[in-house]
């Protein structure tokens, strides 16, 4: 067979066998579209007791939706679908973003004029906060922090006008522009900025220039987390290695954490994100902006952060978490594909919905995805729970032996010595959440918190704690004995 022979037989075999071609090439190059079963494969390895309860997805790619879903049941037992309300807490900062965005497209403002020239009323208790721009608000470089203003631990405000008012207070943790902090309070300060230069209240500027012409009817904002929103449900949390429902507790969260939505409109939100033809709800040129890392940690961007995708395709992304739900949105650039999570549940380590999320990722690469062998956060549920039955039981021999310890001992201070190690987890107990805050980097963690993020490590504590002071108790009273 000549050379000519074998270029024109491959140049015929995509005319004499056109499907096996585009398959091969689809399977070369990781086009394959995902199908509903493969989501529906990813999201069912994931739900179970120990796992996920419900759980719902839309995918897109291109500005098209290509499949929306729900999974699983709500905390009545219904099944969730993709028009089941759920929280996406942090996902509403996008919202908040291109809101500001829109304004300063509009010439209302300019993203890098100081916030003060069109908020007046934004005023902290350090003179460097009259050099915060618009920007430095939105990519969380504004100096404002958890540690000299812990948000979640002060009394919650009733609106976003007393909301900016209580940050007279607060003092700033850097200079502006200096570096990333991730604050909620940031984004209260961008919505009420909206609400002044609009003239509109936040909720009905969202609802006029954002939702409504993206028809995303299904979508509401709410001020704190408590308030009604027909069809809402709370979620749950993991306790003991099994997801119970849980009420959610009260939290002002407009214009930081405030959307309820659906996955039906989500995937409009992302179709906005990943099409060329914005529809005239912003320019092409204001969500490249948006999507841009423009935080001194290189990353953040506008109410979008660009993770480091650890050898994966490159991300535009963002998640969020109320006390009894998660939520995740992801844009891969590279690919044209869009994907948005929404469970309800709040779960330790939120591994599960990460899981999640990976396999779907995997899906627009052409690969199977799939839930690891057991879930992380069941894992680690089991593991301080067996610490602490493990110190517990061991506490209940030393003090049914205490008799025993106390003949051997005679009372002076380096008996009072040996007993101190059995109190450490008492002050650990009481300061755990400035302890987790050390390691969070800052961020607002209380026991209101600990209690739905991770009760089994917060009742393990107590009982590592209830032990040692037994022990005490019992070997005090056999030597005074």
């Amino acid at each position: 067979m000549t050379i000519r022979s074998v270029i024109g037989a491959a140049l015929l075999l995509p005319l004499i066998f056109p499907a096996a071609t585009t398959a091969a090439t689809a399977a070369a190059t990781g086009a394959t579209r995902p199908t509903p079963d493969a989501v529906a494969a990813v999201v069912a390895a994931n739900l179970g007791p120990t796992r996920l309860p419900g759980v719902a997805v839309a995918l897109v790619k291109d500005g098209q939706v290509l499949h929306t879903g729900g999974y699983g049941h709500d905390a009545r037992g219904e099944p969730v679908t993709d028009r089941t309300p759920m929280r996406i807490a942090s996902l509403t900062k996008s919202f908040t973003a291109l809101a500001v965005m829109q304004l300063a497209e509009d010439g209302a403002l300019r993203l890098d004029d100081p916030v003060v020239r069109h908020l007046p009323e934004f005023s902290l208790a350090d003179p460097r906060s009259a050099r915060i721009t618009v920007r430095q608000l939105l990519n969380h470089s504004s100096g404002m922090s958890d540690t000299t203003y812990p948000e979640a631990a002060l009394p919650q405000p009733d609106s976003l006008r007393r909301a900016v008012a209580d940050l007279r207070r607060a003092a700033l943790a850097a200079a502006p522009g200096r570096q990333h902090t991730y604050h909620n309070p940031n984004y209260w300060v961008a919505a009420r900025l909206v609400e002044v230069v609009s003239g509109l209240s936040f909720a009905d500027y969202l609802t006029q220039r954002v939702l409504t012409p993206l028809r995303m009817s299904s979508t509401v904002t709410v001020d704190n987390w408590n308030d009604p929103v027909p069809g809402l449900v709370d979620g749950h949390n993991r306790f003991l290695g099994l997801t119970w429902p849980r009420t959610e507790p009260d939290r002002f969260v407009a214009g930081s954490a405030s959307l309820v939505t659906t996955a039906v409109d989500l995937a409009a939100w992302l179709a906005l994100h990943t099409r060329d033809a914005t529809g005239g709800v912003l320019s092409a040129r204001g969500l490249r902006e948006l999507h841009r890392p423009s935080g001194p940690d290189g990353r953040y961007a506008l109410g979008w952060d660009n993770p480091d995708p650890f050898g994966g395709p490159r991300q535009i992304a963002h998640n969020g978490s109320s006390f009894t739900s998660t939520a995740a949105m992801v844009l891969l650039p590279d690919s044209g594909y869009a994907i948005a999570l929404m469970s309800n549940s709040r779960m330790p380590l939120e591994a599960d919905v990460e899981a999640i999320m990976d396999g779907l990722i995997a899906l627009t690469d052409g690969e199977p995805g799939a839930g690891g062998p057991l879930p992380a956060a069941f894992i680690a549920d089991l593991t301080v729970l067996a610490a602490a039955i493990s110190i517990a039981v061991g506490g209940g021999l030393k003090a049914r032996r205490a008799r025993q310890w106390a003949r051997r001992r005679t009372v002076s201070w380096r008996t009072a010595l040996r007993l101190v190690p059995y109190l450490l987890p008492v002050p650990v107990l009481a300061f755990l959440p400035q302890v987790l805050e050390s390691v969070t980097g800052g961020r607002g963690v209380t026991f209101v918190l600990l209690s739905h993020l991770w009760p089994t490590f917060l009742a393990s504590a107590g009982l590592i704690a209830a032990t040692g002071i037994l022990v005490v108790i019992a070997r005090v009273r056999a030597l005074r004995r």
